[in-house]
């Protein structure tokens, strides 16, 4: 297994950098926009997010996760140009759904839902910088997951969406930041349109990251749609329904509530994700581990690492909830300011939630990377139907807190279910345990030693 745990721990170490600046620049970036707008803008900027995000999974149609699937496999059996073939599809693909779904956002439908979800017109009036932002998403999070198909992590990270890159982050927030200590007024327009040009300029920069490695591996052959398509939609229906789970705690809160409430839960809500984040840095380096590991029959290794990297995930997050649940409501008033306190209970059930997601590991990669995405579709409508009757009815009954309960139940019953399914038909434990441990911790000891060996 030393090469796979070379690999992770090389990867991992990157994406631990990374996607810690990520984590942690997203709440910056979110205290920000809280500070410099009024309560009732930060909710719909909230939800502005949230349109963007579903819209670019739904416009993605499950053509970024494939990515993860063909290159790896490519890059072991030197089938270059059926790779070349599949990423100049999948971006073709790519930009023609993503207009698509644009000229949806700004249609009078669109327009008006977006009006339903904010109980006023003004998130409708921003429909079109809004779909202008879905497509500098789209395009810089296709590119992301061809750079975390050849393994290029860092680049990945870098690039990332919406507000998951660290390039985006880092431009966002350094203006912003400049913005509120010179006490320059923002607006909501005005924050839009600096993440709308801060994707552009990212997009531009990928290319170019992209350009080296596309020269190599020369022309692309023909390659056939139809199977593109049969590979994509499994995954376009099951990452479509998870972003909704995900998502529709804001929507049904928009909805049934005031943007002012949308901004309390919102901001809260990813002052939880946090405890969650060491999941996110591993999941940065295991896709196409897992796919090379499984077209090599190597079961074994595989659960090894993925036990062990669970393992070390949920110790992390402990302490993560540990912080949450001493300090969590002190410092959300520091950070979002003191309208925003008094949420330390909606802030600990969504945290117990993302705690039990990390201990249950990786399985939405495992089922997508072992040819059982159509499980993954599956679990995910039925868990994210369940959760948004759920979060209807309670949020009904109990607003913000009501919605906190359903969202953590929902998280809970889909890793329940993911557990359940991999151990009966693939055979094996992903859940967080001791196994695979000690041979990343003997392969870091091993390297360790070498350096210092060099060093002398």
């Amino acid at each position: 297994m030393t090469a796979v745990s070379g690999r992770l721990i090389r990867g991992g170490l990157t994406a631990a950098i990374g996607r810690s600046g990520v984590a942690l620049g997203a709440v910056l970036v979110n205290a920000l926009i809280a500070r410099l707008l009024s309560p009732e803008d930060t909710g719909l900027f909230l939800l502005a997010l949230s349109i963007v995000t579903v819209a670019a999974v739904i416009a993605d149609f499950g053509l970024g996760k494939t990515l993860l699937r063909v290159i790896p496999d490519a890059m072991v059996s030197d089938d270059t140009g059926r790779a070349m073939s599949h990423i100049r599809h999948v971006l073709i693909v790519g930009a023609i759904t993503g207009v698509l779904v644009a000229l949806l956002m700004i249609s009078p439908v669109g327009v008006y839902l977006a009006g339903k979800l904010s109980h006023g017109d003004i998130l409708g009036s921003l429909m079109p910088l809004i779909a202008l932002w879905l497509i500098a998403t789209l395009a810089i999070s296709l590119l992301a997951e061809t750079c975390r198909g050849f393994h290029h992590i860092g680049s990945a990270i870098f690039f990332g969406g919406a507000l998951t890159g660290l390039g985006n982050i880092f431009i966002v927030g350094s203006l912003l930041a400049v913005a509120w200590l010179a006490s320059v007024p923002v607006d909501l327009k005005d924050v839009l349109w600096l993440f709308i040009l801060s994707g552009l300029l990212l997009v531009v920069l990928a290319f170019v990251r992209l350009r080296g490695r596309f020269k190599r591996w020369g022309e692309p052959v023909t390659g056939s749609l139809g199977a593109l398509f049969i590979m994509a939609w499994p995954f376009w229906v099951s990452n479509a329904a998870m972003i909704m789970l995900v998502n529709a705690e804001i929507w049904i809160l928009g909805y049934l509530r005031s943007p002012e409430e949308v901004a309390a839960f919102g901001l809260v809500a990813r002052l939880a994700i946090l405890v969650s984040f060491p999941l996110l840095i591993v999941n940065s380096v295991l896709p196409p581990l897992i796919s090379e590991l499984h077209a090599s029959k190597d079961i074994d290794k595989m659960e090894r690492m993925l036990r062990g990297a669970a393992g070390l995930t949920t110790i992390m997050s402990v302490v993560l909830f540990i912080v949450l649940l001493i300090f969590g409501e002190w410092v959300s008033e520091l950070l979002f300011g003191s309208y925003y306190a008094g949420n330390w209970d909606i802030l600990m059930i969504l945290a117990c939630g993302w705690l039990v997601h990390v201990w249950a590991g990786s399985g939405g990669f495992v089922l997508s990377m072992t040819d059982n995405q159509h499980t993954m579709m599956r679990i995910s409508l039925v868990v994210g139907s369940i959760t948004i009757l759920l979060g209807i009815w309670l949020t009904s009954r109990y607003g913000a807190l009501g919605m906190a309960i359903a969202s953590t139940t929902g998280i809970i019953m889909q890793n329940v279910l993911m557990l359940l399914f991999i151990h009966k038909h693939i055979g094996i434990k992903i859940h967080a345990g001791l196994s695979g441990i000690k041979d990343i911790w003997r392969e870091v000891s091993r390297r360790l030693s070498g350096q210092q060996g060099s060093a002398s």
